[in-house]
């Protein structure tokens, strides 16, 4: 399961999108023969003239005018919004190499799959709160007023229709549920149950929409790490695809439930039951080990004559650190193996209280696909879950 995702965590990704809001167009400058000109991405207004100028020409006359069309600032004197200039700096780039007019129309190319990837941006950052602040603080007329000359006459691009669509149906919308919330409060005092059920309705409804937004920036911010796909897919070690964002909504937890009550595990769920099934493994090897090395103290302490009670140890004898020394390096390591083995170790307590026996399901069965109690009729047994266990009486204790 993915935590969930921060506005600070997101907000790298939203810098191209707030350029292509305001001043309007993303760029880059580079230096040409000491000339230093600046790129921008390019816009609707800006294609459509660059068709009409390219109809029939070449690769090379195509590269020449789309680099031509997205210089906006030539060593500091801004050309933006004279379409007039983009002849003349034409004929001026022909002059330069092939590979350095290659180079320049490589710009443009990144600066136009950085618009594309703003695009896609757009539709969750609509939902964010810096995008509604900053809808109410501008809005759409404050689009053009950036205070690049020229800017305005760029039009809107992709990502400024995009946001400007959504931002004033969230106004019609949030317009109309104000009007919704006084028309209920006017009928409640003919129908206040009928009201009541409306305000559930609408509570459920607006927390769905909550959480699936939510979702979608969650989402969003784990596909651009390359967590997930944009589906919110991870393919497994088998190269089968697993979905690994948490559940957010009550369907959401029955689904998990149904699928742990039927092994049906996803990813997330197939590694953790892997995992433990190696700690098992290696707990009954460690067992057996253990009680070979028990088997074989048994038998050394059998040979000296420990559990007869002929064994008699010496009496203790005072000794010098230098008698002491010479003693020890005569005995040597020891007999492999003959050491204390507690009967029942501290992991030992703690495999059996965690792992040794795995939780179940209880009462509770998969009948055609739905949860249900299996002491009851499938048939005409139709309680949710949560109904399901709604009386229940667990015994609470900590257990050995």
């Amino acid at each position: 399961m993915l935590p969930r995702t921060t506005t600070e965590q997101r907000h790298r990704f939203y810098e191209d999108v707030e350029l292509l809001l305001q001043p309007g167009f993303l760029t880059h400058s580079v230096v040409v023969g000491g000339v230093r000109l600046h790129l921008r991405s390019l816009g609707t207004g800006d294609l459509f003239m660059l068709r009409a100028r390219t109809e029939g020409a070449n690769n090379y006359e195509w590269h020449l005018w789309v680099v031509a069309s997205a210089v906006w600032m030539i060593d500091g004197r801004a050309v933006l919004g004279q379409d007039e200039v983009v002849p003349f700096l034409a004929d001026y780039l022909r002059k330069i190499p092939r590979i350095a007019l290659d180079i320049l129309f490589t710009v443009v190319l990144g600066l136009w799959v950085r618009l594309s990837d703003a695009v896609e941006a757009v539709e969750v950052y609509c939902f964010e709160l810096a995008s509604r602040y900053k809808w109410k603080t501008m809005g759409a007329p404050g689009l053009q007023l950036s205070g690049v000359p020229g800017a305005a006459a760029l039009g809107l691009n992709a990502v400024q229709r995009i946001w400007v669509a959504y931002n004033e149906m969230e106004d019609t919308k949030r317009g109309e549920e104000t009007a919704w919330e006084g028309f209920k409060l006017v009928a409640s005092s003919n129908a206040p149950k009928a009201i009541k059920k409306l305000d559930t309705r609408d509570s459920r409804r607006r927390e769905r929409e909550k959480t699936e937004r939510e979702q979608r920036l969650d989402l969003f911010y784990y596909w651009k790490l390359g967590v997930v796909d944009k589906k919110g897919l991870v393919e497994g070690t088998d190269g089968s695809m697993h979905r690994i964002q948490g559940a957010k909504s009550v369907e959401d937890l029955e689904e998990e439930m149904r699928r742990w009550v039927t092994e049906d595990y996803d990813l997330h769920d197939r590694i953790v039951a892997e995992y433990k099934a190696k700690i098992r493994a290696k707990h009954e090897q460690e067992q057996v080990e253990r009680e070979a090395r028990r088997q074989e103290l048994q038998r050394k302490r059998e040979e000296l004559g420990w559990e007869s009670g002929t064994f008699r140890p010496q009496p203790l004898v005072a000794m010098t650190a230098e008698q002491l020394q010479v003693l020890l390096s005569q005995r040597g390591p020891g007999v492999p193996g003959v050491a204390f083995i507690p009967a029942e170790p501290t992991s030992d307590r703690l495999y059996q209280k965690y792992l040794e026996e795995g939780p179940d399901a209880g009462g509770l069965a998969v009948v055609g696909g739905k949860i249900v109690d299996p002491s009851a009729n499938p048939q005409t047994d139709t309680r949710t879950l949560n109904e399901l266990i709604k009386g229940r009486n667990p015994a609470f204790g900590t257990g050995d």
